[in-house]
């Protein structure tokens, strides 16, 4: 009973203030999947100590986004606090650390610990840079902050010989942002051998062969432990932590009624722009700069337009006020998702003049992170912009019945929890987690939220969708057994290229170290002259960039599972800083002063229609006339690379991945089952559907990373290969049912 009773939270009442309503007092108990972690953990790692000593060890929670993660954590840090060795009063775990992000840390973390009123005395929530010293040499038995600093923090332990000796735990929130990359390493680093040599020492031992230079580390720290949780884990997370030690799927919470499912339906709209940029350098003068990085400014271009934004804003007023006000009593809010800081900036302009206009009853707000303004250079605060008090919260503002729409931007995509939330406009793409970790910002249950809105501008649904189904029933990824071969064999790759040798690296590596950034940009670009003299072709200069990328990336994500020799990871320096600038040769300033001076001379919204789970519903027949419909033509995928040859001048590789993609949608059975629906209506299958079908198409290319093709116009204009590639996929479905 003393353990159940610890569990129990009670929540005091909350008086009206101003328009936020009165909230009566509540108790919280945990869930059977919450209460089920605690134990489970609390369990095993006693079991651990009991057989071991120690409590090395780590766990992968894998619980729904809308489950009560952060309730689940404080619940566990609780019981890990509590716990002590058998028979004594020796604590198990001397300090539990909570690494959040800083919204959590001033939000949803800091509600819920206050709750646990027993705990106030030994909680400390690290706010300002002096308290998480402070913290620690006070031996706070709980810590929240950020997991920016967990470096810092495994740092202090390993330095501080008091602190070496006690037994941690850190319990991470989302670890799905944090494990990829570099900041992934501060993780990893606890798993490493004591008794293991560094690299500079493991080089000494290259000789006795490449297999003997690092070993596999998997003896845990022996005072830490690490749980990591998160909705929608990485590949290289579930590597990292193994298969999830408890899971909790999305699929699991929709049917016990503990979420809302978001992504039954989607309201699709796609925005056409046309761009123009007055300057046009010589062509001894132009600069080249990466395609994605290009695309990705030039579409920000267009979505920061204010004739646009003006049109959208009208549309998304409109679908509020007709679909979302209504629900939950009258009480739904909703979330526009925009693509920049600046354009965010312009929807709440505009949406505020247009509120004024219609005598609207409600207000907006505005979610950023403050900026200087590319164009005035005006510093943009967002306690200024929305007119908060000191030390209030905009989250907190957004709780009053008089604010029902809230414009983000890159801001409250996680960790957002608001169940009054009904709808949301997405005027940015998300793809993969990052769409399940948005739209996931709707299911939070209230008790008259029946059903959500979502309206996408950027033509998505299909991936958004595709994106819910992948990580529904839990991570879809199988851990796999990290390889030190593979940062060995592409160390070999990228040197016998011949482009670039070992003491390139090491020289790199000294200046960086030592030399100012005229010398560092000098050396650059000696380095670049040589790539560029030594790969003639540009499809061999991209694919020895990409292998650079690809070592350097590994190299990371393995160095603290391995030791690897001096040369290792001073190659991977060289790749990670030079291989970005080996192609480009315009600073990115260049870059945005021709985006600037691009502008949008024609653009348009256009209404797609509304794709469900099932698939895509079309709501306006077409005007063909019913029936049997016309014969279907027989195709062939290779007919149509041939075509396409004959219209556009294209590489082999284009050609193979043109191929690799249309016979991939040729054999989808969700487009088949649309074509066999509509195959008497010509009209449609050849006009919305093909446009359909063309995103589906863009959305492949997305996913496996040829972005160069989704910024050809040769693509991605009306009757480019995109087009001629949806067509052949719809006929041959149509062959098929002959």
């Amino acid at each position: 009973m003393g353990y159940f009773s610890s569990l129990l939270v009670r929540v005091p009442k909350r008086e009206a203030q101003d328009d936020k309503p009165e909230r009566a007092a509540f108790t919280l108990f945990p869930r059977y999947h919450q209460s089920r972690t605690v134990g489970r953990v609390a369990s095993d790692i006693s079991d651990r100590f009991a057989s071991t000593g120690d409590i090395g060890r780590k766990y992968l929670i894998n619980h729904s986004a809308g489950s009560g993660k952060t309730l689940t954590i404080c619940w566990l840090a609780d019981r890990l606090h509590s716990l002590f060795k058998p028979g004594t009063a020796e604590k198990l775990v001397d300090m539990v650390f909570i690494l959040t992000d800083r919204k959590s840390l001033d939000t949803n973390i800091r509600d819920d610990l206050e709750n646990l009123t027993h705990l106030a005395a030994v909680v400390g929530l690290a706010r300002k840079a002096d308290d998480l010293p402070h913290f620690m040499a006070q031996r706070k038995s709980i810590i929240v902050t950020t997991q920016q600093k967990f470096a810092w923090v495994l740092d202090e332990i390993k330095s501080n010989p008091a602190l070496k000796k006690l037994r941690v735990a850190f319990l991470i929130d989302e670890a799905h942002r944090s494990q990829e990359g570099k900041m992934g390493a501060a993780i990893r680093l606890p798993f490493r051998k004591a008794d293991e040599p560094d690299a500079d020492d493991a080089a000494d031992d290259a000789s006795d062969g490449q297999d003997e230079i690092a070993k596999i580390i998997r003896e845990h720290d022996l005072n830490q432990m690490i749980v990591a949780f998160t909705a929608t884990p990485a590949p290289v997370t579930v590597d990292l932590f193994g298969e999830a030690f408890d899971t909790y799927s999305e699929a699991e919470a929709i049917a016990e009624g503990y979420i809302v499912d978001v992504a039954a339906s989607i309201i699709s709209y796609k925005t056409l722009y046309n761009l123009h940029c007055p300057v046009v350098p010589k062509a001894d003068e132009e600069k080249l700069y990466p395609a994605g990085v290009v695309a990705k400014a030039l579409k920000n271009v267009a979505f920061q337009d204010d004739g646009l934004i003006q049109y959208k804003a009208e549309v998304m007023l409109r679908i509020f006020e007709a679909d979302v006000m209504p629900l939950i009593a009258g009480r739904a809010k909703a979330m526009i998702v925009t693509s920049s800081r600046v354009a965010g900036l312009r929807y709440f302009e505009i949406i505020q003049e247009k509120l004024k206009e219609r005598g609207a009853a409600y207000q907006a707000l505005y979610a950023f992170s403050d900026f200087t303004h590319p164009k005035t250079n005006a510093a943009i605060s967002e306690h200024a912009v929305n007119g908060l008090g000191d030390g209030e919260l905009i989250e907190d503002r957004f709780e009053g019945d008089g604010y029902r729409l809230m414009i983000v931007a890159n801001k409250f995509q996680t960790g957002f929890d608001q169940p009054l939330l009904a709808g949301m406009f997405l005027d940015k793409p998300v793809v993969d987690r990052n769409a399940v970790q948005t739209l996931s910002r709707l299911n939070r249950c209230h008790d008259e939220k029946e059903k959500v809105v979502v309206v996408d501008f950027t033509n998505n649904a299909k991936a958004i969708l595709k994106a819910f189904n992948k990580y529904r029933k839990g991570t879809p990824f199988e851990p796999e057994e990290p390889a030190p071969a593979q940062c060995l064999k592409l160390h070999a790759e990228v040197l016998a290229a011949g482009v670039f040798t070992q003491k390139d690296a090491a020289d790199m590596g000294q200046l960086l170290g030592v030399g100012t950034d005229a010398q560092v940009q000098f050396a650059v670009n000696a380095l670049r002259i040589r790539f560029q003299a030594s790969l003639a072709d540009m499809e061999e200069r991209k694919a020895f960039v990409y292998l650079l990328a690809k070592f350097a990336k590994s190299v990371h994500f393995l160095t603290c599972f391995f030791t690897f020799s001096t040369e290792i990871k001073e190659l991977a320096t060289f790749a990670d800083y030079v291989g970005p600038q080996l192609i480009k040769t315009g600073s990115v300033s260049e870059l945005m002063q021709l985006i600037r001076q691009t502008e949008v001379i024609k653009a348009a919204v256009d209404y797609v229609g509304v794709t469900t789970s099932g698939g895509p519903v079309k709501l306006k027949p077409g005007g063909g006339k019913k029936g049997e419909g016309p014969p279907p033509t027989k195709v062939s995928v290779q007919k149509m690379i041939a075509d396409i040859q004959a219209k556009f001048p294209i590489t082999d590789a284009e050609a193979l991945f043109i191929k690799q993609v249309t016979e991939e949608k040729a054999a989808d059975l969700s487009i088949r089952d649309t074509v066999t629906s509509n195959r008497a209506d010509d009209i449609y299958l050849n006009g919305v559907y093909r446009g359909q079908v063309n995103g589906v198409i863009q959305t492949a290319y997305n996913d496996i990373g040829r972005y160069e093709e989704l910024a050809d116009i040769k693509y991605t204009d009306a009757g480019g290969i995109f087009d001629i590639m949806a067509v052949t996929v719809i006929k041959h479905h149509l062959s098929y049912l002959a």
